[in-house]
């Protein structure tokens, strides 16, 4: 048993990590630093340990997603900085909001009354230079889903707990209802337990959802038919967004230190 370990249960100082079970049903569980996780392993598993010839791919692993590290971190301030132009220009084109709005129940009207439809309103100019510029969000959801796919698997190789798989973590995304919630467990499964990067995390997650789900439809409602309580929400959004920003910086950055480091650590010695 590893020196100290022995102490654990009584707070000895031992860093996090995989140890031999205390209860003995299962071959390793997982210390938090503080307290004995529900994490366990039936096979040896030591983010600390020194790479032996079968662990080459860990090094291979980091490296590969290192080489985006950076760029994803970044990434969110622009999709941050597109997502306020949007909301800009939701507030722009509340005209256009209520012309569509009242054209729809002419439209009704004018079915009742068999009669031809009125010509629908004209977009704002912008709308469709935004609609353009969106397919750049979708460029850097698409390396942000490669990015991390590459981390998780670092933290899988690392022998970080992990309630979902690597591709399971990327798919989720796209499930209806399952994305609530586990693409943040992914997410975060890419630290060990009681990181504190992982509470960056949960607020960046928190945060998404209230912008997505609901200010952000209840923005373009009341800009409609209160626009007093639309001007207040859009300031809301942006206040919104530049938190998610601070906080999903945090975390993903949290994520790709947290690997580097830990994989420098196994870096054999001499």
């Amino acid at each position: 048993m590893i020196a100290g370990v022995d102490d654990i249960s009584q707070g000895g100082g031992v860093p996090a990590g995989w140890y031999p079970d205390p209860s003995g049903q299962f071959t390793w569980r997982w210390w938090t630093g503080s307290l004995w996780s529900d994490f366990v392993a039936p096979a040896p598993v030591n983010s600390f340990a020194a790479i032996t010839p079968m662990q080459p791919p860990l090094v291979v692993l980091q490296t590969s997603q290192a080489r985006l590290d950076r760029f994803v971190s970044t990434s969110v301030w622009i999709w941050v900085s597109i997502g306020i132009v949007g909301v800009f220009a939701s507030w722009a084109s509340v005209g256009f909001y209520r012309s569509e709005w009242h054209w729809f129940h002419a439209v009704f009207h004018a079915i009742r009354l068999h009669q031809p439809p009125p010509p629908q309103p004209v977009m704002p100019w912008w709308s469709s230079f935004l609609s353009i510029v969106s397919l750049g969000t979708v460029a850097l959801e698409v390396i942000f889903l490669i990015w991390q796919h590459r981390a998780a698997n670092v933290a899988k190789a690392l022998g970080y707990p992990a309630r979902h798989s690597p591709g399971w973590g990327v798919g989720c995304w796209f499930v209806p209802v399952v994305n609530l919630w586990m693409p943040y467990q992914a997410l975060r499964d890419c630290l060990p337990p009681n990181h504190p990067g992982v509470r960056r995390l949960l607020y960046a997650w928190l945060l998404y959802l209230v912008m997505s789900s609901v200010v952000g439809p209840a923005t373009i409602v009341a800009l409609i038919g209160a626009p007093a309580v639309g001007t207040v929400l859009i300031a809301v959004s942006v206040i919104l967004r530049i938190a998610f920003g601070v906080n999903a910086y945090a975390a993903l950055s949290a994520i790709a230190v947290d690997h580097r480091l830990a994989v420098a650590k196994t870096a054999p010695v001499g």
